[in-house]
C-alpha cells in the first residue's frame, strides 16, 4: 500500500514523524530521522559519534544563542590578556559540554605537540636528523588517536571478513570495541600535526612559546569541531596582538552568521527532511525507482554543500566577531564546469592540507604524468579514509580521484570543444552551464557512497539509477506534476542555491549588501526574522561526526 507521493505507507507515516519534530533527529550521524538506527542494523563499521551525557552545544541550538550572548557581553569587557584566558576556558566548556572526558585527548594533543614543536625549534633546522624523531612523535600521538578511535573497528572489521571469507571462523564481539567517535578529533589533530609539520621544516621560524595561546589555537570553538582546519602561520599571530574590531568587522560577522543559519535551518534541514525517507530499507524493498532515487541524489549533493558552508559561514563570523579572521572554505564550488575545479573550491583549507602535506610530499606534479595521477588517486584515497571508516568512503574517495585523472585525460578534447564553443556567446554561456550540470551529476552520483548507509543501499541505488530506472525517468519527463511531492517542492531550494550561487559570483551581492548599513540592517532583520519561523533547532551538521 503506497502512501504519500508513492512512497510505502511505512516510510511515509516515517517522513511525517520525522517533519513533526527534531525529536526524532539522531545526533550520532548528522541526519535526520532514524538512519543513524539503520546504519546500526547493517552492520557498519563505521564510529560512532558520541553519546551526549548533556546535550551538545550545537551551533543551531538554543543553548548555543545563550552561550555566545554571555560569551560575547563579558568578553568585549576583558583586557586583552584576559580575553585570551577566557577563550580558552569557553573553547574547553564548549567541547567539555559534550563529554568531559573528552577534554583529557585534545589536552593531550595540544601539550605533545606544544611540547614537540618546542624541542624541533631548539635544534637548527640544517640538523633534520636531530629534528625528525620529535616529529615523528607528534604524528604518532596524533594518528595513534585518530586511528584508534576511528579506524581500529573498521580495520579488525575488514580484517575478520577476510578471515571468513577464507573459511575460518572469528568471534567479532570479542575483537570490535565499539568505539566511540571523539568529536572533532578528525580536524584538531589534522590542525596540530600542521603546526608541528610546519615548524619542522622551518615554515614557522620559532615555535609558539606561549602554551596558552598554543592551547587556543588546538581548540578554539568556532572552527574546533567541523573546521575549516586552521593554519598555525595565520591564527596563531593573532592571539598575540592587541584586539582588534571595527565596523565592517561586526557587519560582516553578524551576516554570515545569519547566512549559515539560514542556509542551515531552512534550506539544508528542509532537504534533509525531504530525502531522508528514499533511504529506509522499506522504500528500498517497494518503492524505490531510478528518478526518485537520481533526485534524492541531485538534492542531497544540494544539501550537504548548504550544510557543510553555512557551519563554515558561522564560524567565520563568529571569528569575526571576536575579533580574529579564520580562512575560508568555500568559494562558490555549487557550480562548476569540472570535477578538479569543484575540488580548488570545495573544503578548501582541507583540500590545502592534502595538498601541502600528502601530495606534494609524494612528488606533486613535479615527477611526470603518471605518477602525478597516481599522487592525486592516493591523496584522494586518504581523503575518502579521512572521512570515514568504511569501505563506502574509500569508494567515494577513490572515485572523485578516477574522475579528476580521467579530466585530465579528455583535457585536449575537452579544450577543443570549448574553443568551439566560444565563437559566439550563446554557445560559451549554453557550453560552460552543460559542463556544470555535468559535473554537479557526476558529483551527485558519486555522492552515491557518501550518503547511503552502507553497501546494500549504495547498491540498490547503483542499480536503480544506472540500470533499472529508465522507464521512470520517461515517465517523470511525460508527466512532471505526478512526481513525488516532497522531492519536486525540494527542488525549489536547489535552484534558490543556483541562483543565489550564480548572483554572488557575477553580482557580488554580499559586497552590495554590506556596502551600506541599511541594507545591511534590513538583510540581517529578514534573515533573523526568517530563521526563528523555521526555529532555530534541528538536526547536526554533517561534518560533526568526522
Amino acid at each position: 500500500m503506497a502512501g504519500p507521493g508513492g512512497l510505502p505507507a511505512s516510510a511515509a507515516r516515517r517522513s511525517g514523524e520525522t517533519r513533526r519534530g527534531a525529536a526524532d533527529t539522531d545526533t550520532s550521524t548528522g541526519y535526520p530521522g532514524r538512519l543513524g538506527r539503520a546504519r546500526s542494523r547493517t552492520g557498519r563499521t563505521q564510529p560512532r559519534t558520541h553519546p551526549a551525557q548533556n546535550a551538545p552545544v550545537l551551533f543551531n541550538s538554543k543553548i548555543f544563542v545563550a552561550f555566545l550572548a554571555l560569551c560575547l557581553v563579558v568578553y568585549y569587557g576583558l583586557p586583552d590578556r584576559a580575553k585570551v584566558w577566557f577563550l580558552l576556558a569557553l573553547s574547553y566548556v564548549f567541547y567539555g559540554f559534550w563529554d568531559p572526558t573528552l577534554l583529557t585527548l585534545i589536552i593531550l594533543s595540544t601539550f605533545v605537540d606544544y611540547w614537540c614543536g618546542r624541542k624541533i625549534g631548539e635544534v637548527p633546522l640544517e640538523r633534520r636528523s636531530e629534528r625528525k624523531p620529535w616529529l615523528w612523535l607528534s604524528l604518532a600521538v596524533n594518528l595513534g588517536l585518530l586511528g584508534f578511535f576511528k579506524y581500529y573497528d573498521f580495520f579488525v572489521g575488514e580484517l575478520i571478513n577476510l578471515v571468513s571469507l577464507g573459511g575460518g571462523t572469528v568471534d567479532r564481539e570479542a575483537w570490535l570495541l565499539h568505539l566511540l567517535l571523539p568529536v572533532g578529533i578528525s580536524f584538531y589533530t589534522f590542525q596540530t600535526m600542521a603546526y608541528s609539520i610546519d615548524v619542522y621544516r622551518g615554515d614557522i621560524p620559532k615555535p609558539e612559546k606561549s602554551l596558552l595561546r598554543f592551547a587556543l589555537y588546538v581548540s578554539f570553538f568556532p572552527q574546533l569541531v567541523a573546521g575549516p582546519v586552521e593554519r598555525a602561520p595565520h591564527l596563531l599571530p593573532q592571539f598575540s596582538r592587541p584586539f582588534r574590531m571595527s565596523v565592517p568587522m561586526v557587519k560582516e560577522g553578524v551576516f554570515l552568521i545569519l547566512l549559515g543559519f539560514v542556509k542551515k535551518v531552512i534550506i539544508a534541514d528542509r532537504l534533509a527532511l525531504a530525502i531522508e525517507p528514499y533511504y529506509e530499507l522499506e522504500t528500498l524493498e517497494g518503492g524505490l525507482t531510478g528518478a526518485r532515487a537520481a533526485v534524492a541524489q541531485l538534492l542531497f549533493t544540494c544539501q550537504i554543500y548548504v550544510d557543510f558552508s553555512s557551519y563554515s559561514d558561522i564560524a567565520i563570523g563568529l571569528g569575526l566577531l571576536l575579533g580574529y579572521s579564520i580562512r575560508s572554505n568555500f568559494n562558490l564550488p555549487f557550480v562548476v564546469p569540472s570535477i578538479p575545479e569543484r575540488w580548488r573550491r570545495w573544503h578548501i583549507s582541507m583540500s590545502h592540507w592534502f595538498r601541502d602535506y600528502i601530495f606534494i610530499p609524494l612528488g606533486g606534479s613535479r615527477k611526470g604524468v603518471v605518477r602525478t595521477q597516481a599522487n592525486i588517486l592516493a591523496v584522494m584515497f586518504l581523503s575518502g579514509l579521512w572521512h570515514g571508516a568504511s569501505t563506502t568512503f574509500v569508494v567515494w574517495g577513490l572515485l572523485n580521484g578516477l574522475t579528476m585523472v580521467g579530466h585530465r585525460v579528455i583535457k585536449r578534447p575537452l579544450r577543443f570543444l570549448s574553443g568551439l564553443a566560444e565563437r559566439n556567446p550563446v554557445t560559451k554561456v549554453a557550453y560552460y552551464y552543460l559542463c556544470c550540470w555535468n559535473t554537479f551529476c557526476t558529483i551527485a552520483a558519486i555522492n552515491i557512497f557518501f550518503r547511503c548507509p552502507d553497501w546494500p543501499t549504495a547498491r540498490a541505488y547503483v542499480q536503480n539509477i544506472f540500470v533499472d530506472g529508465w522507464s521512470s525517468y520517461a515517465a517523470l519527463l511525460s508527466d512532471p506534476m505526478a512526481f513525488d511531492r516532497p522531492l519536486l517542492l525540494s527542488s525549489i531550494w536547489v535552484l534558490l542555491v543556483f541562483g543565489a550561487h550564480e548572483a554572488q559570483r557575477y553580482l557580488d551581492v554580499k559586497s552590495w549588501l554590506l556596502g551600506r548599513t541599511w541594507r545591511w540592517a534590513g538583510v540581517s532583520v529578514v534573515a533573523f526574522l526568517a530563521v526563528m519561523v523555521f526555529g532555530i533547532a534541528g538536526p547536526q551538521f554533517i561534518y560533526y561526526q568526522f
